[in-house]
Order: C-alpha cells, then sequence, then structure tokens
C-alpha cells in the first residue's frame, strides 16, 4: 500500500442534528479512501471536565480542513457563528468544505454568513437527509469521494 496524504478535519455541526450527523459518519468509511488518511474530531470528543471551549479553539487552530454540516440549526448556533465560522472562514477558507445535511435556502431568504460563497455539496440536488436506503449510501459515498479528490487535489 503506497502512502497516504494524511489530514485533521474539524467537524462544525448543531448539536440538534446529532442523529443525521451520526447517520452520516457512519455511512461515510473515510478509513477505505485510496491514498489519504483523515483524522476528524468533533466536540463530542471532549471528555468529561475538560475546557470544552479551550478544546474547541485548540481545533479550530490546528486544523487542515472544516468539514461543515449544513442545517437551520447550524445557522441558528450563537457558537458556530460567534466562535467556529469566524476561524473556519477566515484566511485558510479554501479549506472549508460545506455539505447540506439538512435542506436549507440558498436563495437569500437566510443570512449564510459566507459559507454559500462555497461550492456547497449536495447529490443530485438533495441535501443527506433527502436520501434514504441506497441514496443515502451513494450521497455518503460520493462525499468520501470529493473529500479525497480535494485533499489529494491539494498535496499535489
Amino acid at each position: 500500500m503506497g502512502e497516504r496524504v494524511q489530514v485533521s478535519m474539524f467537524l462544525s455541526w448543531c448539536h440538534g442534528d446529532a442523529k443525521a450527523k451520526g447517520t452520516l459518519l457512519d455511512a461515510l468509511h473515510l478509513d477505505g479512501l485510496a491514498g489519504v488518511r483523515v483524522d476528524w474530531w468533533e466536540d463530542s470528543h471532549v471528555k468529561i471536565s475538560e475546557d470544552w471551549r479551550g478544546q474547541i479553539l485548540g481545533q479550530l487552530a490546528t486544523w487542515d480542513y472544516g468539514l461543515l454540516l449544513l442545517s437551520p440549526g447550524f445557522f441558528a448556533s450563537r457558537f458556530i457563528l460567534d466562535v467556529e465560522l469566524p476561524r473556519l472562514l477566515g484566511p485558510d477558507v479554501d479549506k472549508v468544505l460545506p455539505m447540506m445535511l439538512k435542506r436549507v435556502p440558498v436563495d437569500g431568504s437566510w443570512n449564510l454568513h459566507s459559507v454559500d460563497t462555497r461550492q456547497i455539496f449536495t447529490s443530485r440536488g438533495r441535501c443527506f437527509t433527502e436520501t434514504r436506503g441506497p441514496s443515502r449510501e451513494r450521497f455518503a459515498l460520493e462525499l468520501a469521494t470529493e473529500i479525497r479528490r480535494r485533499v489529494l487535489s491539494d498535496a499535489a
């Protein structure tokens, strides 16, 4: 097996979307990607009694890529808007990978805080929660493939 490009990925998500996030991560299978190793981090990795804010800020200072799980709750979260997005959309904005977990209008009726200036991943125009069965598996496979393509392109 050849060398694998190793990257760290910060997962930005709304806690109200825990079920959908869990289903997506179960289907992603990033360990199976050829040529890429993704070590992802999310705030649920913070252990009891740890400084959760400090842990998040520390991870935000060291990430290679940020996977944004977009949803109405994501854009309603003060912590995401005030703490995570300013760091994710800062100088390294080109390393942000937004994907549509739950449908959010991109017609200007919602303030998407400049996330909509980046290409947002959907599968055939559908967000993750609009898929079931084989379509859901295809969504996860396509997202994993896009993550791999992006990482390998940046590493070249």
